[in-house]
């Protein structure tokens, strides 16, 4: 079996690559002993089997942020047969710098210049074989979204690895000695001289040498342990001299040797590139916002309307089968304990899983499309003002908007932007964005105690979701994304182009897969618990652990203004949110099976009578403020531990909602204690 690493900058195409070869053979988890992202998969071709390796994205090969050291760190230890470096063919002078800092690792390699078709949309003519001729490695010019282009794809793989080559690293130390005074060249010399007793690996001397220049952190270590302390502090003095110089005399070198590989194989005559009349409004600093939110909302509304008919067949056909299994266990004799298990935890569970990838399906779909046009990067820039305040991109501002109609589809969306701690804080952040059945419990309850002054609650919700960032910001902020490791976004607007329909198709199946698999053990295990609490033989809830465990816990719920059923209630939201109105008309009636009322997320006609009878004002606003930051759904949940693979941090996001919500709970009901 080969081992074959993808290597390129974020965006350059590799993970459109690394789908289309591996399918859905492949597995995503952690780099041993980092919280970063592994994606590994196989194809075969012919006779061979391969195993593909999507690298972490990286500018260079300098190792600052977690995901460029677990990129570095795989590569100069020589793990890949070969390592394919894939880069942008519509921006080979900044992109090709990838290739240039891997000058010098001597492992087989070829490159593949991605997004040819854009190049040429662009006015651009590459080469191809001018830079194959010049490098003597394997070239391929290439377009990752075009399936045909497959077959001429794995003919070059089989020639890199059949004739294995290597970039050395001479014609970057010829630039550096060409711009370097006598000085710095024997500055070079005596630090090669220093670093002769390391075992270098796979690694040049010179690309060694040029790392301790560029204050490259890893090396350094490395370096320090291995001469000793007496020859460290001679490298430690050369290096406090040269200061920033060092770092700066091998990147110049590095864009002088990217310059020759292009001075031949790219045509200079490109296209004046002006924008169009729609990106002119679409990015504008004010116009642009507003083009973004109509953009947004027709975006939602193909959502819901390629996701309600999923969800309304899944729960018609829970209606028809749920009779079905009563009267099949009825005629075998069975218990009715069996069939109220079987309709309310693995027809139940599943309905509502496969109803809620509905919304998964359609985000994924959209948001693909968005991406593949090219228009996500213009909504990205307009926001990207904004967000940068919290610490993100612009292209969170997609993800984060999209929490409106479903949180776990929102949280795929995640996906677009470029570090897990991105990733993570939005994350975060999408947990205090109420979907829209959130949104309907939080304005029905409104309504039901406070009448015509409900839609003052509305937005009351809009401004603490606004200080749920700034306190998000404040305790997640500075870990995932610590403040010398933040950076502006710089993006080159792509041209507007058609999706790939195959290839996006493949991809939201494949994620949609994913998701549910995580999601239904989730749902399926929340079900059970759920079932088994609130089952009854008699129906009634008096008689079930359900109603012992609530007036168990009732002298602490009442501390957070809750009364149990309230309590009950609210933990019956993290089901669905829809549940926890079933789950009202459950206990206040004290009649039926609860967990059926949950599984069709109804609400007694007289629910609202029934809690204006019973529960006070101040008891009605604590539940009230509580349920607006409570946990999402449990979908969203094995949502965000799918993305993020972590159970840590699921547990850690769960907790801090947990906190929260009952925070504002207990602050609200002393509050209206006291005042009403």
């Amino acid at each position: 079996m080969r081992t074959i690493a993808l290597l390129g900058q974020p965006n350059s195409g590799k993970s459109t690559l690394f789908n289309a070869l591996t399918g859905s053979h492949q597995h995503v988890g952690n780099w041993p002993g980092k919280t970063v992202e592994r994606a590994e998969g196989f194809f075969t071709q012919g006779e061979e089997l391969y195993r593909v390796v999507d690298l972490p994205g990286s500018y260079g090969l300098t190792a600052n942020s977690a995901e460029e050291m677990v990129t570095r760190t795989y590569i100069e230890h020589g793990y890949a047969d070969l390592v394919c470096i894939i880069v942008d063919a519509a921006q080979l002078e900044r992109s090709l710098y990838i290739l240039a800092d891997f000058a010098g690792v001597k492992s087989p390699v070829m490159l593949v210049l991605n997004m040819m078709d854009v190049a040429e949309q662009q006015g651009k003519k590459i080469d191809v074989q001018k830079i194959e001729d010049f490098l003597k490695i394997p070239v391929l010019g290439f377009i990752a979204s075009d399936l045909d282009g497959y077959p001429k794809f794995f003919e070059t793989l089989k020639h890199a690895i059949e004739q294995p080559a290597m970039i050395l690293s001479d014609r970057i130390r010829k630039f550096v000695e060409e711009n370097a005074d006598a000085k710095n060249v024997s500055v070079i010399e005596k630090l090669e001289s220093l670093i002769e007793c390391m075992k270098l690996g796979i690694r040049e001397k010179f690309w060694m040498v040029s790392k301790l220049l560029e204050n490259d952190s890893l090396v350094c270590f490395e370096v320090r342990n291995a001469v000793g302390k007496e020859r460290w502090d001679e490298i430690q003095k050369i290096l406090d001299e040269m200061g920033t110089d060092g770092g700066l005399l091998t990147g110049e070198a590095k864009y002088r040797f990217v310059s020759e590989i292009l001075r031949d194989a790219s045509s200079s005559c490109e296209k004046t590139i002006s924008l169009s009349r729609f990106d002119k409004i679409a990015t504008h600093r004010i116009w642009g916002k507003f083009v973004a939110f109509f953009i947004l909302v027709i975006t939602l509304a193909v959502s819901m309307m390629i996701a309600v008919p999923i969800i309304a067949s899944c729960f018609g056909l829970q209606k028809v089968a749920e009779p079905l299994v009563v009267k099949m266990c009825e005629s075998l004799g069975w218990w009715p304990s069996v069939a109220s298990f079987v309709n309310s935890v693995i027809i139940g569970g599943l309905a509502v899983t496969v109803a809620m990838m509905g919304f998964v399906f359609a985000i994924l779909v959209t948001f693909g499309l968005m991406e593949d046009t090219g228009y996500l990067a213009r909504s990205s820039y307009v926001f990207d003002s904004w967000l940068s305040r919290l610490g993100l991109h612009g292209k969170a501002f997609m993800p984060l908007l999209s929490g409106l109609a479903c949180t776990g589809g929102a949280v795929c969306g995640t996906r677009v932007l470029d570090t897990r701690g991105q990733r993570l804080f939005a994350m975060v952040l999408l947990w205090s964005i109420p979907c829209g059945s959130k949104v309907a419990v939080v304005l029905f309850l409104a309504s039901v105690f406070f009448g015509s002054a409900a839609p003052l609650f509305g937005l009351i919700y809009v401004a603490m979701i606004f200080a749920s960032f700034w306190l998000s910001s404040k305790l997640f902020g500075n870990k995932l994304m610590p403040i010398n490791e933040r950076v502006g976004m710089i993006m080159e607007l792509p041209p507007y182009h058609k999706p790939h329909w195959k290839i996006l198709m493949k991809t939201v199946a494949r994620n949609v897969w994913a998701v549910f698999k995580k999601a239904i053990m989730v749902i399926w295990l929340v079900s059970f618990i759920f079932w088994l609490v609130s089952y009854s033989k008699d129906g009634n809830v008096e008689h079930s652990v359900l109603y012992t465990i609530g007036n168990a816990i009732e002298p602490f719920t009442q501390i957070f203004g809750m009364r149990w059923q309230l309590f009950i209630s609210y933990l019956g939201g993290v089901f669905s949110k829809e549940a926890s109105l079933g789950v009202m008309s459950v206990v206040f009636a004290s009649t039926n099976d609860a967990f059926s009322l949950v599984s069709r997320n109804a609400a007694g006609a007289n629910l609202g009578e029934m809690m204006c009878a019973v529960v006070s004002l101040p008891e009605a606003l604590a539940f009230i403020f509580a349920s607006m930051f409570n946990i999402p759904c449990v979908l969203a949940m094995g949502t965000t531990y799918r993305e993020t693979h972590s159970l840590k941090w699921l547990l850690t996001i769960t907790g801090y909602y947990f906190a929260i919500s009952l925070g504002l709970a207990f602050i609200v009901y002393h509050i209206a204690l006291w005042v009403l």
